[in-house]
């Protein structure tokens, strides 16, 4: 492949390399899939690629013909998109941007790395925009969430669905790239999931990995706790009601899915397919304890609250109602001790560390 710092998704990628080599790109690309699996890493890529950014100097972040939304904002306004919008810390607004001729003489690209965050009113601005995109103008949205956008975008948009990277290959990417030793290498991209973004920020960020730890070692402590205790817990364990917040309650319910998955593949005699060797011990006593639909009934359980997180549920509420099914109910889970840690991993404490990717910098017009 032309595109080596890209890992996974190869079909999707060869896709995008040979339009761009044939000039047969279409004005609007939707690229859907998991928060964390290379979405905009392959959007920017591709930028890169159409404005020839190599060659310009301070590359594509300081080229004139790229716009980026990128930031960590819990909600894009109508502001971000409309002519007339922009601002001198987030720079020109789509529809300024695409207002321009371009620059360097080529075309143009404009890359939005969380489009299911638009408000709806932003939304029907951007649906306008793609219905008559500006002459040699590519725009490429990526959304982990494509259905919160209007039908209208999404039939607009030729649509490229990425799908979660096997944990052998994020391993020996994150080793070649990252210089990342086998053992945290492969413990992180164990826990990711399949996000090659998550991955990242678990063997690099410091504290990161002891965070997840900290977080499935929290939900085995619970085992054996009271309804009042349940709640108490719930309200200790949950993040606030923010953007960081969030991020911070999806990846714990994350790790806990992870752990009661191998609890299911145990249950279904298949632990040959758990992946977290440390925690093996508890999620066979888990899986002896406990009847297999019951086991599958708290992963449900799991993905349901993931999915309320996502769409702004408030957290405590969340870990309120998802701890009292899972530990409320009857048959309990028992009550395990966490396995030991080495020495690099040693509980974080609270609060547990973020492991969503940096707010982007604003570029300037």
């Amino acid at each position: 492949m032309a595109w080596p710092e890209i890992v996974g998704n190869v079909p999707v990628v060869a896709r995008l390399e040979r339009a761009l080599a044939e000039g047969t790109l279409p004005h609007a690309i939707m690229l859907s899939g998991p928060e964390g699996v290379g979405k905009t890493v392959i959007a920017e890529r591709l930028a890169a690629g159409v404005l020839a950014a190599a060659g310009w100097p301070g590359g594509l972040a300081a080229h004139p013909d790229h716009w980026l939304e990128d930031s960590d904002a819990e909600r894009i306004s109508i502001d971000r998109v409309r002519s007339g919008g922009g601002s001198p810390e987030a720079g020109p607004s789509l529809q300024d941007f695409l207002a321009l001729r371009p620059y360097a003489g080529g075309g143009r690209v404009a890359v939005m790395g969380r489009a299911d965050r638009m408000t709806e009113p932003a939304a029907d601005c951007v649906l306008k925009t793609l219905e008559e995109p500006p002459p040699g103008t590519c725009i490429v949205l990526c959304a982990a969430h494509p259905e919160r956008l209007p039908a209208t975008i999404l039939s607009r948009c030729q649509g490229l669905a990425l799908a979660p990277v096997p944990a052998q290959e994020i391993a020996a990417w994150l080793t070649r790239t990252q210089g990342t030793a086998d053992a945290p290498a492969h413990a992180a991209a164990h826990l990711a999931g399949g996000r090659p973004g998550r991955a990242l920020a678990l063997a690099t960020a410091p504290g990161a990995m002891a965070a997840e730890l900290d977080a499935v070692d929290a939900f085995l402590a619970v085992a054996g706790s009271g309804r009042a205790d349940l709640l108490r817990a719930a309200e200790r364990l949950a993040p606030p009601s923010s953007a960081e917040g969030r991020e911070r309650a999806l990846a714990q319910v994350a790790a806990w899915t992870g752990f009661l998955r191998d609890v299911a593949c145990v249950a279904a005699g298949a632990s040959e397919l758990a992946t977290w060797e440390a925690y093996t011990g508890a999620a066979r006593s888990w899986a002896e304890a406990l009847p297999a639909a019951r086991v599958t009934g708290m992963l449900a359980r799991c993905v349901q609250t993931t999915d309320q997180l996502a769409q702004y549920a408030v957290p405590r509420l969340c870990y309120e109602v998802l701890l009292l099914d899972i530990f409320g109910a009857v048959p309990a889970p028992p009550r395990v001790e966490p396995p030991p840690r080495a020495p690099d991993l040693a509980p974080a404490g609270p609060p547990p560390i973020s492991t969503s990717r940096p707010r982007a910098r604003s570029r300037r017009a």
